[in-house]
């Protein structure tokens, strides 16, 4: 995401809009809530070449809320939110398609009807037909950012739910969705034949955030067979992967700036970032990001090529040069089709993060995989730990608000 103001303003806007060619099709995603703002910062992006322009109304951190807020709290101003859309259309000349990023509500504004009417409001006051709904709500007062990607209840049904009452607008859905093959299950469920209450039709995406950035290899190296229906990935090995992402970062270090004391913009530590989890949960894996970071503190790097040849030896070649995940350990992740507990009756697409551990762990012993009778029993106690997550923030929430009745009443006592 970036911000509308810092697309305005910054000396560097190749630093924050530039991408390379391979990675079309490519969305950009703007923060703001001033239309007039949005609408220059289109106008600047309309020149990148981006394939769509999103706007945040999910962001749930609380320095995003209040005046010139973004994120979501703008959920709170449907009509606002259709200015901006309106005005980065405006910006990008009409020739570019725009969306919304949004959740299900926020604080006590949570219900299916407030959701139908920011959808509706949106999409016919600013003409968005496209939207990514991250399905759980949003506490701004109570939960950090952290425990709002957690805490609150997945509802995956309200997204079927908004694609029956506006069978013309394109819904995707965000949130839980931990593995290529689950994506591929969600997209072909079918309201009208699984599920009658959900009406007919299924959802037109998925979009896979965090875990792709906390498990790359794992949730992303079969996408194109499990997803899209190709007969090959087009990465055999992370190897591989290893090695292409180097032609790339060794051209790019130092590409926006270089300071007179040498700094160079972007480094080889931020360009490491994106491929650290790249050994999750794999033998090695922990020893060499720390060996990645001893070498960087150590400086003397030549590139970021040479970063990964001094490295990469903590990594165990059968592990460096292991295929993406057969079909059969995609099932183990998924828990054999396990239901998950937000579905209800809904076939199991969503993987709990023990089930992908539990299925890696198993596939290392050469063992089976783990039972109908385990999974329910990991799937309950997950569910009470989110319960009593929620009810620990709920409890702080009255107990601040217990305290600031009682500092009022005791500062009425003092003025008397």
């Amino acid at each position: 995401m970036v911000v509308d103001k810092t697309i305005i303003h910054t000396p560097l806007l190749d630093k924050h809009l530039w991408f390379p060619p391979e990675q079309h099709p490519i969305v950009l995603q703007l923060g703001g809530s001033d239309p007039a703002l949005l609408l220059q910062a289109a106008k600047v992006a309309a020149t990148y070449g981006y394939d769509e322009i999103n706007l945040n109304c999910g962001c749930p951190s609380d320095r995003v809320a209040g005046a010139g807020c973004f994120g979501a709290a703008l959920m709170l101003q449907p009509e606002l939110v259709a200015d901006c859309m309106a005005a980065i259309q405006q910006g990008l000349g009409h020739n570019t398609p725009v969306s919304v990023k949004c959740r299900l509500g926020v604080d006590d504004d949570d219900s299916y009807e407030q959701l139908a009417n920011f959808v509706r409001v949106v999409s016919e006051r600013g003409g968005v037909s496209r939207f990514v709904i991250h399905s759980r709500k949003c506490l701004l007062r109570g939960l950090s950012p952290s425990q709002n990607r957690s805490v609150p209840p997945l509802r995956p049904d309200w997204v079927w739910a908004l694609k029956r009452d506006f069978p013309h607008l394109s819904f995707q859905l965000n949130g839980g969705v931990l593995s290529s093959y689950a994506v591929n299950a969600a997209i072909n469920i079918d309201g009208s034949a699984q599920h009658a209450a959900l009406g007919p039709g299924s959802i037109d995406g998925v979009m896979v955030g965090r875990a792709g950035y906390n498990d790359p290899w794992g949730v992303l190296s079969d996408a194109d067979v499990a997803v899209f229906g190709a007969a090959s990935n087009p990465a055999v090995s992370r190897r591989q992967v290893i090695a292409d992402y180097c032609k790339y970062a060794d051209g790019i270090v130092g590409r926006w700036q270089v300071k007179d004391d040498g700094y160079h913009d972007p480094n080889i530590r931020v360009l490491v970032r994106p491929i650290l989890n790249l050994f999750h949960g794999d033998r090695g894996g922990k020893k060499w990001k720390n060996a990645v970071d001893g070498a960087l503190k150590a400086g003397g790097l030549a590139s970021f090529s040479d970063l990964m040849a001094k490295t990469l030896g903590q990594i165990p070649d059968e592990v460096l040069d292991a295929p993406p995940r057969s079909s059969r350990e995609a099932a183990l992740i998924l828990g054999n089709g396990e239901l998950h507990p937000c579905f209800d009756a809904l076939p199991g697409v969503l993987a709990q993060p023990g089930d992908r551990a539990r299925a890696d762990n198993e596939r290392r012993r050469g063992g089976s995989s783990p039972t109908r009778k385990e999974l329910r029993k990991e799937q309950r106690r997950q569910q009470q730990q989110h319960q009593d997550a929620l009810q620990d923030a709920l409890l702080d929430v009255l107990l601040g608000l217990l305290l600031d009745v009682l500092l009022e009443l005791l500062q009425g006592a003092l003025l008397a």
